[in-house]
């Protein structure tokens, strides 16, 4: 089953319970009464403003009629066919409202008041229990404190948002999430503004039942969705949410604005690989495995919507810039080729035709500029012959205003390729507003800047070139451990390591020294130079205490220096064997909260934290993944080789990386993993220190 498929088949449900807060046939706003500023009388006039055509009904102890909508007492009193509720009373009342909800049939409801977990233990405990009840009940809830839902089609919202100050969008192939309802009708209002449209939108706010995922897979399997915009501060089911974002950016494209990237773990007794992970660092490896977008902030989600909104990409990175000022084509050069798109130059053959028939002056290379004495047909002439070459994936457009020749009516005069990306930059007011119009039903993005067209062509572009990486070059078989479940903690250095041997993963050999007469065996086996280490399940850090000695080449500076270590860690001092230099590396695991196992790679050694070459991996992960992120890295490029330098055994790492993950997998006590310094080769791998925390069973 293909990808597509498998997503069908799992948001079906999704998309079943979902369907009701998007399109009831009915709907009963409770709370809703004629007191001045009632949020429910809110609701009320902007379903109406919207037009909303099924049986609409208010629920008031008053029984007042709010206009043309008319009101009952109590919810026992509610007309047959209302499917959807909408609470607008107190905190305290909402969970009285389940039972007879479920009792007449209304297994839908939006929670759109406050006073829950958002004010602290108390209102917690109302949120807790309106949960259980609404489980017990089988009533599925958009909210708390929330504004709910909104579908243009439908005709139909749960806004208590005034219709004189908030713009809705009409129809449109655009689907916004957010958890955030100040930012729901920021994003929808500008939306408007640009008449982008919008199919449907959500906002959850403290969100005890329906979420993200829900949401995400309904849209994915909505044809009539071809963007999504999402705006998340924490994420509901980490996990699930990565599943999900994988599958369905393979399908559309998934645009995210995430709040709150301040928050960091607790570093103060954690081992590298748990205070490298970082809460928004993992969200960034979360964007990057599953092909999601993210964005600097609201005008920049705008932007994507707007430019996403037709449902295709560029299919290369190859573009086109025509512009009608020479400095403006040299910013617009400078802009794509730092997003690593080609500003592919005019064929010579069609430069010389074009000069032929148009001004000398005019420079027809790539970036086109037809300086301020070009004209509508002109610029129309030459970007219909540039394109008909076949060598562009994508046409940016930017025209200055103030001159005679090129004005608004341009847009009359172009012909473009059907489906082919376009995106115009429009300066002036007489310029940008008309072609904006001009362009509205071919769903040509119009920016007012040629930077913020320049941005958007790049993301065409990102999004046309995504490459796979082939493993098969270097892949071989895993090492093998019978025994993955056999460790227990507490865990120090040598009984990892031990394990690691078991495993066929390369170790130094190592030596327990409880008196001096153990170094003879050492001495012999390995000879010098040689190591002495500290061991214990509690010492982290051996290198701040002073717990490692390096360069031993003598047995009386051996002993010497045992002597003192011994000191200090009594029996729990080792001799182990000094490996030659080669390239040190960081790999480690850390369970992440939300997320879960997180895989790190990158460089190594005593200053890992100061370098922050490090790369990280959510599981689970396909091999070309783990090798993507290994050539992320600036010891991945060292790897591959380097001024005149052999490549090192990318092999060994890669299978060592793969049987890493594997190990993780199987044995869900871990916590933490760090092996730091990981020595590379040119054949070969060692692993020279190791770290692990793993949780004790009940």
């Amino acid at each position: 089953m293909n990808e597509a498929a498998t997503l069908n088949t799992r948001s079906s449900s999704a998309e079943k319970v979902l369907e009701t807060f998007f399109a009831p046939k009915g709907i009963a706003v409770i709370g809703a009464s004629l007191k001045p500023g009632n949020q429910g009388k809110r609701i009320v006039d902007s379903l109406i403003a919207q037009g909303y055509e099924g049986h609409l009904i208010a629920v008031h102890p008053d029984g007042k009629a709010l206009g043309p909508c008319l009101s009952v007492r109590s919810v026992r009193e509610l007309p047959e066919g209302i499917d959807l509720a909408i609470a607008a009373v107190s905190a305290k009342r909402v969970e009285a409202l389940i039972e007879p909800l479920a009792d007449h049939g209304i297994h839908h409801l939006i929670v759109v008041g406050g006073g829950f977990s958002e004010i602290g233990i108390e209102g917690e405990l109302l949120q807790n229990s309106l949960r259980d009840t609404a489980n017990k009940f089988g009533m599925r809830i958009v909210g708390p404190n929330c504004l709910g839902t909104f579908s243009s089609a439908d005709k139909f919202n749960s806004f208590f948002l005034s219709a004189d100050d908030i713009r809705l969008p009409g129809t449109g192939s655009v689907a916004v999430i957010s958890q955030s309802g100040a930012f729901l009708s920021a994003i929808l209002d500008q939306l408007a503004s640009r008449n982008i449209g919008v199919h449907r939108a959500i906002n959850f706010g403290n969100r005890i039942d329906i979420g993200e995922c829900e949401a995400l897979e309904a849209f994915a399997r909505d044809p009539k969705v071809k963007v999504i915009g999402i705006y998340l501060e924490s994420v509901q089911n980490g996990q699930r949410f990565f599943e999900i974002v994988r599958k369905t950016a393979a399908l559309k494209p998934v645009v995210i604005y995430k709040g709150g990237k301040g928050a960091k773990g607790g570093r103060a007794t954690l081992a590298h690989s748990a205070s490298l992970a970082g809460e928004y660092t993992v969200f960034q490896a979360v964007c990057r495995q599953t092909g999601m977008i993210e964005v600097k902030g609201l005008n920049e989600l705008i932007n994507a919507l707007q430019v996403l909104q037709r449902g295709f990409v560029a299919k290369g990175n190859r573009v086109l810039i025509v512009s009608n000022g020479g400095g403006m084509g040299v910013l617009l050069t400078d802009l794509l080729e730092e997003g690593n798109c080609d500003v592919v130059e005019t064929p010579l053959q069609i430069q010389e035709e074009l000069k032929n028939i148009l001004p000398g002056y005019y420079s027809f290379r790539n970036p086109v500029d037809l300086t301020g004495s070009g004209t509508n047909e002109q610029c129309a002439l030459s970007i219909d012959k540039i394109l008909k070459t076949g060598l562009y994936d994508c046409l940016l457009l930017v025209v200055l205003g103030g001159t005679e020749g090129i004005n608004a009516d341009i847009a009359k005069r172009l012909v473009l390729p059907k489906d082919f990306p376009v995106v115009l930059g429009a300066y002036g007011r007489n310029m940008f507003v008309p072609l904006s119009e001009a362009f509205i039903n071919e769903v040509i993005p119009v920016f007012p800047t040629g930077e913020e067209a320049a941005w958007a062509v790049n993301l065409l572009a990102r999004l046309g070139t995504k490459r796979k990486i082939s493993v098969s070059e270097v892949s071989h078989s895993l090492p093998t451990c019978e025994g993955m479940m056999q460790l227990s903690p507490p865990l120090d250095e040598v009984c990892i390591k031990r394990f690691l041997r078991e495993c066929q993963i390369r170790v130094p050999a190592s030596f327990q020294v409880t008196r001096s007469e153990d170094m003879d065996q050492a001495i012999e086996e390995t000879g010098f130079p040689l190591v002495l280490k500290a061991v214990a399940p509690d010492l982290l850090h051996k290198t701040e205490l002073h717990g490692v000695e390096l360069n031993l080449n003598d047995k009386a500076e051996l002993e010497r220096k045992w002597e003192t270590m011994n000191r200090v860690w009594p029996g729990q001092v080792w001799v182990e064997e000094q490996m030659p230099p080669g390239l040190d590396l960081m790999v480690g695991m850390f369970r992440d909260k939300t997320f879960g196992p997180i895989l790190l790679f990158g460089a190594g050694g005593s200053y890992v934290e100061i370098l922050n070459d490090i790369e990280r991996i959510l599981l689970p992960v396909t091999d070309e993944e783990i090798l993507a992120s290994i050539l992320r890295t600036k010891v991945g490029q060292i790897i591959q080789g380097v001024r005149g330098q052999p490549p090192l055994a990318l092999n060994s790492l890669l299978e060592f990386m793969k049987w890493l993950t594997k190990w993780v997998e199987a044995d869900t006590r871990l916590i933490s993993l760090d092996f730091n310094p990981v020595r590379l080769y040119s054949d070969s791998l060692v692993v020279l220190d190791a770290k692990a925390e793993m949780k004790l069973l009940p």
